[in-house]
């Protein structure tokens, strides 16, 4: 292997023809092979249209990208060009091809005629030029995990100067930063002796700072909007944002307004730069634009070249409540105590723009303990703090329904841990009773094991070393437990006392039913798991398949898939660390959430819904292609309203698709099922003698075949 060109992200290699990309931050490569040896030299970032972390050039003719994701052409401006499925030819002019893989990279080529293979099927992409060119290549990293670690002591004007550094992330403070997929993961907070800053790290050159006074509440309430905007945080008499053109903001001084203006801020100046950025890498026709355009004081993508202050004056012209109806809801919001321990979760809250409140005292918390809560997916689809508490001190071992105790090193684990491969989650379920198991082995083989799902274990009436065993076992990728809990730990029936799973690992994800306390999820996430629930009462055998399914095959992250459960009790749900995690990635990566509720035998009332999740946050757009709705692209978190009325035929046919997660008058339909026209009208001749008060079981919708 003969070294290439390195830099601190992303490192180049040649062996032979094959041209490895090495990404440093998450540890992959991506080949490119060459119709010849590439001798590589630097290439200067400015030559392509989007942000690059390093690039080389080199001759060729012809170029394979044995694997890809998605692939694009655009001109050397960046302007679209095509999106190609088919062998195509593009005339002789200068092209950049953007790839998608382990990697983001551009392959530019200037006075070239280009061919470019089809990019349906598992073959490589073939390119190719009339003769001989200069290629150059420019890579960045999709950087879903920390660059690198800040210490900070227990200070909060030192933790100010290391959330001074978290915008070092973010590969440009245009309008562009608004897409997820050039912000990066913020560098993680480890709290120890003293500030240290690794070399890589900078703070932004963006003419922007937010003044705070130095209090951990203050640095706290602005560090989201501190890292969006790339600011310098320093210490000063009252809090503001101060812009390089001589324009101060001034905030306000008390607690609870400062966070909402924070939060009206950061939600105000994120939407618009949403809009600004329509007309830039990707065109797209927003479905919002043409709600909140016409209330704008100013064209939006004219501002697309302003420098970020200029940018920013012109955004406070425009009030909250303007583009508050059209903006997404928060991924999460938070609660924390205003004291050091929190600190560590600001980056991981920052990665996902959450803002944050300050309540209670840093009094009384104990090492370990939840720092603060965050919200989670409500059944109603919200994750509003508004309707949960959030005024509320969060204390150890009592916090609202559907909110999570939070942990960071929840964030770790889950940057730690390894998925398992499509088709082989590990599932364990705990279960005290001879007759539940029986029930369950019925509703979870019967007609085969649920969808994802690789090894399936029921343990039965199990004994204290099982159930340690199980409660440490960091190879099970989902456990459900009905076991009683006593002092914060499942307890079996053969000895009357706890499992000894101290300080052994855990599972990534579990779920625990029969408590209204978190503290048997908090004490999984400490030991490993990623992320933990508890259910305040029983959930039936078919909607625990459904609930698994949700889980190994779609991927839906935790909150999300126990909300969707149509459960007559509406049993109240607390979690531990990241509510949001996954047990396998989301497949799509933007979950698409259908429910279709029947109003006749025939005709079937649809409700589309999108989830935030890890790989599609704040800034992500999709676009609908049914017929029945625009063909508007929209904000990821932001839905359409209407709710068109649809043949059964049209149901039928919409089962078999793989990118969406249907329901069916409240049942799931599991991915292996394809529906018919006489399944639809079954369920709904079913849904439509339900009486309104929920009598009947919810049962999993499966095929007449099965």
């Amino acid at each position: 292997m003969k070294d290439g060109v390195s830099g601190e992200r992303i490192g180049f290699e040649v062996d032979g023809t094959t041209l490895t990309v090495r990404d440093v931050i998450e540890g992959e490569e991506m080949e490119f092979r060459a119709d010849r040896e590439p001798e590589l030299s630097p290439a200067l970032p400015a030559l392509f249209p989007s942000p690059v972390d390093n690039a080389v050039s080199f001759e060729a003719t012809s170029l394979a990208v044995p694997a890809y994701t998605s692939i694009v052409v655009r001109d050397a401006e960046g302007e679209f060009v095509e999106r190609p499925n088919d062998p195509t030819e593009f005339p002789r002019g200068s092209y950049c091809v953007e790839t998608t893989g382990a990697v983001k990279s551009t392959l530019r080529f200037e006075d070239a005629e280009v061919s470019v293979s089809g990019v349906e099927g598992p073959e490589s992409v073939e390119i190719s030029l009339d003769r001989p060119a200069t290629v150059s290549l420019g890579v960045r990293s999709l950087h879903t995990r920390p660059e690198a670690t800040i210490t900070v002591p227990d200070d909060p004007e030192a933790l100010a100067e290391a959330v001074s550094v978290l915008g070092s992330s973010i590969r440009e403070f245009s309008a562009e930063r608004s897409w997820p997929t050039l912000r990066g993961y913020p560098p993680r907070i480890h709290r120890g002796e003293s500030l240290e800053i690794p070399s890589p790290l900078t703070v932004p050159d963006t003419g922007v700072e937010v003044v705070v006074r130095p209090t951990y509440a203050d640095v706290y309430r602005l560090s989201t909007l501190a890292y969006y905007l790339g600011a310098r945080m320093t210490i000063g008499e009252a809090p503001a944002v101060r812009l390089d053109n001589g324009y101060t903001e001034r905030l306000p001084t008390d607690g609870h307004r400062l966070e909402e203006r924070a939060a009206d801020l950061l939600r105000t100046w994120f939407f618009l730069d949403t809009l600004v950025r329509t007309d830039g890498y990707t065109i797209s026709d927003r479905a919002e634009y043409d709600l909140v355009g016409p209330q704008l004081p100013f064209y939006p993508p004219n501002l697309a070249d302003l420098p970020l202050s200029e940018r920013l004056i012109e955004f406070l012209e425009v009030d909250a409540e303007t583009v508050e109806p059209y903006a997404p809801e928060w991924a999460a919001e938070a609660v924390l105590r205003p004291g050091p321990e929190g600190a560590e979760l600001l980056p991981h809250l920052a990665n996902i723009l959450a803002p944050i409140r300050v309540r209670g005292s840093a009094e009384g918390v104990r090492s370990g303990d939840p720092v603060g809560v965050t919200t989670a997916d409500w059944p109603t689809g919200s994750r509003s703090l508004s309707s949960c508490e959030g005024d509320s001190v969060p204390v150890p071992d009592s916090i609202p329904e559907w909110t999570a105790a939070a942990l960071p090193a929840a964030y770790e684990h889950e940057l730690r841990r390894t998925p398992p491969d499509a088709g082989g989650a590990n599932v364990t379920l705990l279960v005290r009773s001879e007759e539940r198991a029986r029930r369950l082995r019925e509703a979870l083989t019967s007609p085969s094991t649920p969808a994802g799902v690789g090894s399936l274990s029921i343990l039965e009436t199990p004994t204290t070393d099982s159930v340690a065993d199980a409660l440490s076992d960091p190879s099970i990728d989902l456990l459900y437990s009905d076991l009683s809990v006593r002092e914060g730990l499942p307890v079996a029936d053969d000895l009357p006392r706890y499992p000894a799973a101290d300080d052994r690992s855990a599972p990534a994800v579990s779920v625990f039913e029969g408590s209204s306390r978190p503290a048997v999820a908090v004490d999984t996430v400490r030991r490993g798991g990623t992320g933990a629930a508890v259910i305040d009462g029983h959930i039936p055998a078919d909607q625990i398949r459904t609930a698994i399914e949700l889980l190994a095959a779609e991927g839906l992250p935790l909150d999300t898939a126990l909300a969707t459960l149509r459960l007559p009790s509406h049993p109240p749900v607390r979690f531990a660390g990241n509510c949001s995690t996954n047990v396998m990635p989301p497949n799509p990566p933007t979950p698409r959430l259908i429910s279709v509720e029947s109003v006749s035998e025939s005709q079937h009332r649809v409700t589309w819904r999108t989830v935030l999740s890890p790989a599609s946050w704040l800034g992500a757009e999709y676009q609908i292609v049914y017929d029945c709705f625009d063909e508007k692209t929209r904000l990821v978190g932001r839905d359409p309203t209407e709710r068109p009325i649809l043949s059964s035929e049209v149901v039928a046919d919409w089962s078999t698709e793989p990118d969406t997660t249907l329901f069916l008058n409240g049942q799931f339909v599991p991915p292996t099922v394809d529906l018919t026209v006489e399944d639809v009208e079954a369920s709904a001749r079913k849904a439509l003698a339900t009486d309104e008060s929920g009598a009947g079981d919810p049962t999993e919708l499966r095929s007449e075949s099965e």
